[in-house]
């Protein structure tokens, strides 16, 4: 397939076009589920706000509990793009500001907003809301309407949303961030409320991730978890023996928002950090096996003797597999 080196790089070409390929069916955010264990179901929100809310405190939030993340919704044509708030820079005292307005106002309904970091706030429920949510990254850099809140209290839901971008519309922070030609913070979206897990059995010895499910999910279970090192030699360096699950998220937010520039930018950076030296691993002995998942419909299972399968050829998903 031409121009396939070009875009992915020699190393990351020969892993998945030697590699052994088997159909895998789950979505990015069913995958780290399955991955370690358990098999949600994809009509029910996932438990991301009780796992992160876990790594982000160290304890269990005390009842229902939903991601409520501040987002800034843009008006384009006939439809609301959102954008997180990767894009928004905003500060501390900016998120408590906002949270206190909030809780000021819906104190007397049992609802609290906890903004533990600038980007990751939790709205505490007095019970678990009958809802469905669509989880933040699905909608980044996309039109909202088809991914607003649906289930039996929705309607509900919806109208709350319009009044708390009205209160942040005319808060102080959002008139300042105006005047300096800043984005507002408009707008949160609520997701992740799904119930609490049981920890299952597990054969990982480590887990490495940025992102608060993953860490979560290792956490539940007693899994060593850390952020990944700065490249795979750094890894390889630590001793890593056993089954490791890493997950290498830095193509997600230049896929959402169509940022072929910097998409290819980072794809050259894995090809080196990690792909390169991963090969080279393999080749030597030092890594046994391989499996890779770009959430694109396949795994990806390769070992030192595939790398020998001169035969095996790119498939035709392979320029899907890193562009989402």
């Amino acid at each position: 397939m031409p121009g396939l080196t070009r875009l992915h790089g020699p190393a990351l070409t020969k892993l998945l076009t030697r590699a052994q390929r088997t159909v895998e069916h789950a979505d990015s955010e069913a995958l780290r589920y399955r991955l370690l264990g358990y098999a949600l179901s994809e009509s029910h929100d996932h438990p991301d706000a009780w796992l992160s809310y876990q790594v982000d405190t160290g304890t269990v939030a005390a009842g229902a509990v939903l991601r409520a993340d501040p987002v800034h919704l843009r008006a384009d044509q006939q439809r609301l793009v959102l954008f997180d708030a990767e894009h928004l820079h905003i500060t501390s005292d900016e998120a408590q500001a906002l949270a206190a307005a909030f809780n000021h106002l819906y104190a007397a309904d049992g609802l609290r907003l906890e903004a533990l970091t600038p980007t990751r706030w939790y709205l505490h429920l007095p019970k678990q809301p009958e809802l469905c949510t669509t989880p933040l990254v699905r909608v980044v850099g996309r039109d909202i309407d088809a991914h607003l809140p649906t289930g039996h209290e929705a309607r509900d839901w919806r109208r709350f949303l319009n009044e708390v971008q009205m209160l942040f519309h005319d808060h102080p922070v959002n008139r300042e961030r105006e005047a300096r030609g800043q984005p507002l913070i408009n707008s949160l979206w609520l997701w992740g409320g799904g119930r609490p897990l049981a920890a299952v059995a597990q054969d990982w010895q480590g887990i490495w991730a940025t992102e608060t499910r993953l860490l979560g999910l290792a956490r539940l279970n007693g899994i060593r978890y850390a952020d990944p090192p700065v490249d795979a030699t750094a890894w390889l360096h630590e001793g890593v023996g056993g089954r490791h699950l890493l997950s290498l998220d830095v193509l997600r937010h230049a896929i959402a928002y169509g940022d072929v520039e910097t998409w290819l930018t980072h794809v050259e950076q894995l090809e080196q950090a990690w792909f390169a030296p991963l090969l080279a691993a393999l080749r030597s002995g030092h890594l046994r096996e391989l499996r890779l998942y770009p959430v694109n419909g396949y795994v990806y299972r390769v070992t030192r003797r595939d790398l020998w399968c001169f035969w095996r050829r790119p498939q035709p998903e392979f320029l899907q597999s890193f562009r989402g």
